[in-house]
């Protein structure tokens, strides 16, 4: 066994020496947790419902401008927010907050008349 750069107490080598091929416990990982798994899924689905009409305002947001043929970039200035900020919108990376999902209610609202 190599030395170890950190101290270890004579209970830890004693234990170390009793059994060799066993690693040393570090205790449960946090995807291992049994006990809190439904609560942690009960969470992650109401996130999602919560998140839901977000969502709808983004496809249709991708699809007018999709129909539109205008760039994401084109997109962000005609709202007036950085191209990055809406990249991660349209990809899902983040949900807008109450002025972001303001502001895309608002820019569909204003296309959405000259497309059909």
């Amino acid at each position: 066994m190599f030395p170890s750069r950190f101290p270890q107490d004579n209970h830890q080598r004693a234990a170390d020496a009793a059994q060799p091929n066993a690693s040393p416990s570090l205790g449960p990982l946090p995807w291992q947790s049994v006990a809190d798994a439904p609560e942690d899924a009960q969470r992650r689905l109401d996130a999602m419902e919560r998140d839901e009409p977000k969502r709808r305002l983004i496809r249709d947001a991708k699809a007018l401008a999709k129909s539109r043929k205008i760039t994401q970039a084109q997109m962000a200035d005609e709202m007036g927010v950085p191209h990055r900020t809406l990249e991660e919108w349209l990809q899902f990376r983040r949900m807008p907050k109450a002025p972001g999902t303001t502001l895309l209610r608002r820019w569909v609202k204003a296309y959405q008349g000259k497309i059909l």
